[in-house]
């Protein structure tokens, strides 16, 4: 199969642009290089001012008749809006690491993009705020999001600083704040070198073991990787007894060496898994090949 080829933020075509206001409004905020991102720092350089809850009813009577309806349905899953017509954000509190983050930099995007002043307001659920965004604001916002807390190229030169491992991800996560998952995603994203990120989903089906099955989600790889392993011959669903799988049922990251068929050919890769209580990750590294200095000099 197809390795599919997803990115933490779908890159879009205003991608350069979007890049630009970033390090702009960074670097107004004298936040080059300060982690996590302060992004009420930002707030205030775009003087956007963010409301830490959902509106309430005087909110809703300012709206279209038409649009009330809609936001009182999907008020219980709205992680975020902003309201461009009074520059304001309504984000409740979220205590898991790094969506509060996230969803502040995303509202923000919205807010900062001069082209997205054209709807009155923005509502995010988990959904619009997942990589399958699929309308262009949403993409714009969620590569804007990223872009803020990971602050572009900085990141690209700390992230090729590490070896691909998950204790890597782990310290760069707590650096910028961000969920260790989204990390995992943009780590593997900046890499000059062939990696690649599986995540893997309990689907229904039970194995032998009474354990739900693993079946693959979602993917990530390189620009390297991507190029070099167009067709490889990735598991579709992993069961208990499976080396990966020991990261889930050890509880720590686990690594080790994997044969799989690139073409056609048995190619051998190295691993490292985590299991973070609801996906299981997985890095494939090509394992190097290592010639003795013997065989060297016989050559």
């Amino acid at each position: 199969m197809a390795l599919p080829k997803q990115r933490i933020a779908v890159r879009p075509e205003s991608e350069s642009r979007i890049s630009d206001l970033v390090r702009k409004l960074v670097r107004e905020a004298n936040a080059e290089g300060v982690l996590p991102t302060p992004i009420d720092r930002l707030f205030e350089i775009a003087k956007v001012t963010n409301i830490a809850e959902l509106p309430d009813e005087g909110f809703l009577k300012t709206l279209p008749e038409k649009a009330k309806g809609f936001f009182r349905s999907a008020m219980q899953k709205i992680r975020g809006i902003a309201d461009i017509r009074t520059r304001e954000t309504y984000i409740p509190p979220d205590p898991r690491n790094g969506r509060e983050l996230f969803v502040k930099a995303h509202e923000l995007g919205h807010q900062v993009m001069p082209w997205h002043a054209v709807d009155l307001a923005y509502l995010d659920d988990g959904e619009s705020l997942s990589p399958d965004a699929r309308a262009l604001f949403e993409i714009e916002a969620n590569f804007f999001g990223s872009e803020t807390i990971f602050q572009g190229s900085r990141f690209r030169s700390l992230a090729r600083d590490y070896q691909p491992n998950f204790p890597a991800v782990f310290k760069l996560a707590e650096q910028h704040g961000a969920s260790k998952q989204a990390t995992a995603w943009r780590f593997v994203e900046e890499q000059d070198e062939a990696l690649a990120l599986l995540l893997y989903y309990p689907a229904n089906a039970i194995d032998q073991e009474g354990n739900r099955v693993l079946g693959i989600w979602r993917s990530v790889g390189s620009p390297a990787f991507n190029k070099r392993y167009v067709e490889i011959d990735i598991p579709p669903t992993i069961h208990t007894g499976h080396p990966w799988v020991a990261a889930r049922d050890i509880g720590r990251p686990c690594d080790g060496n994997e044969s799989l068929l690139v073409d056609g050919q048995s190619v051998v890769f190295q691993w490292h898994a985590w299991w973070n209580g609801y996906t299981l990750l997985v890095f494939l590294r090509r394992k190097p090949v290592v010639r003795l200095v013997t065989d060297w000099l016989k050559s």
